[in-house]
C-alpha cells in the first residue's frame, strides 16, 4: 500500500467542490448574468494557460464553479399545475389516520408529488400503478370529491419511468411474500427498509431505537448495501476469462436491485460508483475511490442540482469521502495481518470515519449525538450482510424465513438494549451553519496533518 497514491490522485475532488460552491452560489444569491459567454471565456483560458498548471488549475476551478451556477439557472422551475391534472401512483399508499398518502406521477413534466387522499373505500383500494384524474393537484390534500380512477398517464408515462414502475411492482409481490411470514410489526418494518428500501412500516418508535444508536444507515439503503450485494455476485461469478461479461452482469444486477429499491439518492450515488469502478477496471484504468465518488457527485448533480440539499444526499457523500480518505490512514497506524484483526480493523476503521463525516450534519439537522456508535456497528454491519445473504436464501428455500426473522428479531432487540444505556445520546445539539463549516474545515486541517505524519511512516510499505 503507498498511502500518498491513495490519497493525493484525486484530481475530480476539487472541480466537484468547486461545483457544489456554483450550485450553493446561485441558491442564496441572484445572479442574472450571461452565465454562458462567461464560462466559454473561461473554458478558453483553461487551454490557453496549459504551460503554467498552476493557473490552469484555478480557471479549471473556475470553469466549474460557472457550470454550477448554470445548471441551476438554467433549472426550468418546479410547477405543479394547479387544476386538473392526469398522473400515475408511483409508490406504495401508506395509510394514515385520516388520508392515504401517495407519490404521484406527472408524465408530462416527470414531476413527483406526495399527495394525501381523503380515506374512504375507495382510497384504500389505491394500488401501485393506478391512473388518476384529479380536479385539483396543487393542494396537498385531495378530498374525495377530487378525483377519480382513470385517465390515460400511465400511457404517457416515459421510458424510465415504465421500467421503475415495474420494478416496483415487483417489490409490492415480495413485500407481500414478507407480510404472509409470520413475523412481528417491528421484524416486517426492519426487513422491508433494509433489503428493499421500504420504510413505510417503521414506527416512530422503531426509529427513535435505530437513531439513537446510531443505527439509521442501515434503513436507508445505502452503499454499506450495495457493497455487500457486489460482493456477493462477484463470489458467484467465477472466473477471469471473459471479466469484462462478468463485470457487466455485475452492474446489471446493482441496478437492478437500485431500480427495486426506488431509486433512492444514496442507492444512486452507490450504483454511479460501482459502475465507474467497473468500466475503469475493465479498461484498466485508475480507480481513486474519492475520483469515483467526485464524478458520481458531478454526474448526480448535473441531472439534479436540488439534490444537494437533501439530507441523505449530504450524509451519504461525507460520511463515503470520510472512509475513503481517512481508512487508508488508519490501516497505516493500525497494521493487520490476522484475518480476525482485518475485520475489526474495517469495523473500528469505517464507523470513526463515517462517524467524523456526519456527525455535524447529525447534530445540525437532528440536534444528537450517538455515543455507543462503534458498538452498534459491531452489531448492525454483521447482521445487515446476514440478512441480505439470508433474503436471498428464503426466495429460494422459503422454509429458512423463520431463522432470518429471528435474526431481524435479535437485531431489534439487541438495539433496544443499547438505546436504554445511559448516555446512549448526547441530546440538544443545535450548530449554526457557519460552526458546521468550522467544524469541517477543522476536520480537514486534523486530516492534513495527520496524512503528512502518516505518509513518512507508509512510505515504505
Amino acid at each position: 500500500m503507498r498511502l500518498v497514491e491513495k490519497n493525493r490522485h484525486i484530481p475530480l475532488l476539487g472541480p466537484a467542490v468547486s461545483m457544489i460552491g456554483g450550485i450553493v452560489l446561485m441558491n442564496f444569491c441572484s445572479v442574472a448574468w450571461p452565465l454562458l459567454p462567461l464560462l466559454a471565456a473561461a473554458v478558453v483560458l483553461t487551454f490557453l494557460f496549459f504551460r503554467w498548471p498552476v493557473v490552469q488549475t484555478f480557471f479549471l476551478m473556475i470553469d466549474f464553479l460557472l457550470v454550477g451556477m448554470l445548471i441551476v439557472q438554467r433549472q426550468p422551475p418546479s410547477i405543479v399545475p394547479s387544476q386538473q391534472a392526469e398522473v400515475v401512483v408511483v409508490s406504495e399508499p401508506v395509510e394514515k389516520p385520516k388520508t392515504i398518502s401517495v407519490e404521484l406521477l406527472l408524465p408530462e413534466t416527470g414531476q413527483r408529488v406526495r399527495r394525501y387522499i381523503q380515506k374512504d373505500e375507495r382510497s384504500r383500494a389505491l394500488q401501485l400503478g393506478h391512473a388518476l384524474v384529479l380536479s385539483k393537484i396543487g393542494d396537498g390534500y385531495v378530498s374525495a370529491h377530487d378525483w377519480q380512477l382513470g385517465g390515460g398517464a400511465s400511457l404517457r408515462m416515459g421510458y424510465v419511468d415504465r421500467v421503475r414502475l415495474h420494478f416496483l411492482r415487483w417489490r409490492h409481490r415480495l413485500l407481500e411474500h414478507y407480510r404472509q411470514t409470520p413475523m412481528e410489526d417491528d421484524a416486517y418494518a426492519v426487513l422491508a427498509a433494509m433489503t428493499l428500501g421500504d420504510k413505510s412500516a417503521l414506527t416512530v418508535e422503531l426509529r427513535e431505537t435505530y437513531s439513537v444508536t446510531g443505527a439509521s444507515h442501515v434503513l436507508a439503503l445505502s452503499g454499506l448495501h450495495l457493497g455487500i450485494i457486489y460482493m456477493l455476485v462477484s463470489s458467484i461469478i467465477l472466473g477471469r476469462r471473459r471479466f469484462w461479461l462478468s463485470q457487466v452482469i455485475i452492474v446489471l444486477c446493482i441496478w437492478a436491485f437500485a431500480f427495486l429499491t426506488g431509486l433512492s439518492s444514496s442507492i444512486m450515488r452507490s450504483a454511479t460508483m460501482i459502475t465507474v469502478y467497473v468500466i475503469f477496471s475493465v479498461g484498466g484504468r485508475n480507480r481513486s475511490s474519492v475520483n469515483l465518488l467526485a464524478f458520481a457527485a458531478i454526474v448526480m448533480l448535473l441531472i439534479d442540482p436540488t439534490a444537494l440539499f437533501d439530507v441523505g444526499f449530504q450524509l451519504s457523500f461525507m460520511s463515503m469521502l470520510c472512509i475513503l480518505l481517512f481508512m487508508p490512514l488508519i490501516e497505516c497506524w493500525w497494521p493487520a495481518n490476522h484475518r480476525l484483526t482485518k475485520w475489526i480493523r474495517g469495523i473500528v476503521g469505517v464507523s470513526v470515519a463515517a462517524q467524523l463525516g456526519v456527525a455535524p450534519l447529525i447534530a445540525f439537522y437532528f440536534g444528537r449525538f450517538p455515543t455507543y456508535f462503534l458498538l452498534t456497528n459491531f452489531i448492525v454491519v454483521p447482521a445487515v450482510t446476514v440478512i441480505l445473504y439470508g433474503t436471498l436464501l428464503v426466495l429460494l428455500i422459503p422454509s429458512l424465513g423463520i431463522w432470518l426473522v429471528e435474526v431481524v428479531r435479535m437485531l431489534n432487540k439487541a438495539l433496544g438494549w443499547i438505546a436504554q444505556m445511559p448516555y446512549s445520546s448526547i441530546d440538544g445539539l443545535h450548530p449554526s451553519v457557519l460552526r458546521v463549516c468550522l467544524l469541517y474545515v477543522l476536520l480537514l486541517i486534523v486530516y492534513l496533518i495527520i496524512l503528512r505524519l502518516s505518509s513518512a511512516i507508509c512510505r515504505s510499505d
